[in-house]
């Protein structure tokens, strides 16, 4: 599975959130998006389970789970 997403987050960042799941995704910064708020373009790569397992982690750490 493949997917895209927009963050503020940095790759070390998301790098941290992986290694805390312990899930076997890559991540790939494909660009920059310049605007009031700046974001990151990310890749994600993996397979399905461990994309949703990681984004789904990514969304508590956001919200300050």
């Amino acid at each position: 599975m493949k997917r895209i997403i927009e963050t503020v987050l940095s790759i070390e960042e998301l790098e941290e959130i992986k290694e805390k799941v312990r899930v076997d995704v890559e991540i790939i910064l494909v660009g920059r998006r310049e605007g009031k708020i700046p974001l990151n373009v990310i890749l994600i790569k993996g397979s399905d389970e461990e994309v949703r397992k990681f984004l789904e982690r990514l969304k508590l750490a956001r919200a300050g789970g």
